[in-house]
């Protein structure tokens, strides 16, 4: 990974080592009916590992975006900036500690002028339809995952007889 721009090295780190894609999603969704069961009461564990299965999806789509933006933008993005522009163009800022491992670099000394907030809410502004459509797609693909999950636990609580 020595070769590349430091956005090239951050996208090839994000791609391999923090991918969290719809597939992953619906597996793990899966595997949450694959534990249930009618005769245990787990109901708050089991909504924390599906929560936290969504906003790992969530974030890994969040940071798709920046990563689609990243070089037409042409900003530095630090984790600073890929906070704030985040924070702006979809509410919510992901883990610190991801975007720290995905966007830090060793030995940076100097903030970088892009994540002047008047910076970071223009690039957001020139972005928001984009990211809103995005979004948007995303939470489609949730809501969907979710409702054939409802699906498959009525299902499986239905008496064999009926």
């Amino acid at each position: 990974m020595d070769g590349g721009s430091p956005l090239d090295q951050a996208r090839d780190n994000f791609y391999r080592n923090h991918s969290y894609t719809l597939g992953d999603l619906e597996q793990d969704y899966r595997t949450e009916l694959l534990r249930y069961s009618n005769d245990a009461w787990e109901a708050p564990q089991r909504a924390a590992r599906l929560s936290a299965a969504v906003k790992r999806y969530k974030t890994y789509q969040m940071l798709c975006f920046i990563f689609d933006i990243a070089e037409e933008s042409g900003l530095d993005f630090t984790p600073l900036v890929v906070k704030r522009v985040c924070a702006h163009l979809f509410g919510r800022q992901g883990s610190q500690k991801l975007i720290v491992d995905i966007f830090g670099r060793k030995g940076r000394e100097n903030r970088s002028p892009d994540s002047a907030p008047s910076v970071t809410e223009s690039t957001a502004g020139k972005y928001q339809q984009a990211a809103d459509a995005h979004w948007q797609r995303t939470m489609k693909d949730i809501e969907k995952v979710k409702r054939d999950y409802q699906t498959a636990i009525s299902a499986s609580k239905k008496p064999e007889n009926a």
